[in-house]
């Protein structure tokens, strides 16, 4: 058997009822002060995460450093908000909607329907640095790695096919990264929003992009900046992407 700090927990945790919890409580407190002075994030988690669903940049994280950016900020908004029902439109590898996931398995409760219409580079005027990852792979068995594919179902169309197509879902948290063109960012919080209830919280990545990419210019900043509602936060940073968060009142 191989002998670490679990297989030496579990033995002294049998045996502390027999003169020996002092030395149990004592080697348990010395465990848990290493591991929190260490990280609340295990750094080959983190990185193995990053790497694994494309973590990049414009999602504020460090691989080096372990960072998990907004990630970070997904799975937190989520462990406090709580919802049953969320939806995420867009990603190339999956790193928001797998960590908004994680954060379903680890309050035990919640489901995602991801949508995404998987274009690639040659889908031209429809493309936003897609590469068509989704129909190259199985998105179940994608997920299934770090254990949240019973909190995720992919839905591989548009969002206004995945709105026709699904007519009564509700949400309490919806993440918009799909089509970056102004007339596509507001087709998306045109059909969405209205499902969204009341204290739920819409979120969009990339509020302070601009210039171009195969698919045209990136709108998401005008629409944002146009948006006229007062619960707004706008997280400016990196200068390159950005993410702006709105509370439906």
């Amino acid at each position: 058997m191989l002998i670490n700090r679990k297989n030496i927990l579990n033995f002294l945790d049998l045996v502390k009822w027999f003169g020996l919890r002092k030395i149990y409580y004592s080697y348990k407190k010395n465990c848990l002060e290493k591991e929190l002075k260490s990280s609340l994030i295990k750094k080959d988690v983190a990185k193995f995460l990053i790497d694994k669903y494309d973590g990049n940049q414009g999602q504020n994280v460090d691989s080096k450093n372990a960072s998990l950016g907004f990630g970070l900020l997904h799975y937190a908004l989520v462990q406090n908000l709580k919802p049953k029902n969320i939806l995420v439109v867009g990603s190339l590898k999956g790193y928001v909607p797998m960590m908004i996931a994680s954060a379903c398995r680890d309050i035990g409760f919640g489901k995602v329907d991801f949508v995404d219409a998987a274009y690639d580079e040659t889908d031209d005027g429809q493309n936003w640095q897609g590469i068509g990852f989704w129909k190259k792979i199985n998105p179940k068995d994608h997920f299934a790695q770090v254990g949240v594919d019973k909190h995720i179902i992919t839905h591989l169309m548009t969002t206004l096919e995945f709105a026709k197509k699904y007519q009564s879902k509700k949400y309490q948290y919806i993440y918009i990264d799909g089509d970056h063109s102004y007339k596509g960012v507001k087709l998306d919080y045109k059909l969405f929003y209205p499902r969204l209830e009341k204290g739920g919280i819409m979120s969009f990545h990339d509020i302070v992009a601009s210039g171009q990419l195969t698919g045209g210019d990136y709108g998401v900043k005008k629409f944002w900046q146009e948006l006229r509602i007062q619960e707004k936060i706008t997280f400016p940073f990196p200068k390159n992407s950005g993410l702006g968060i709105l509370q439906k009142r």
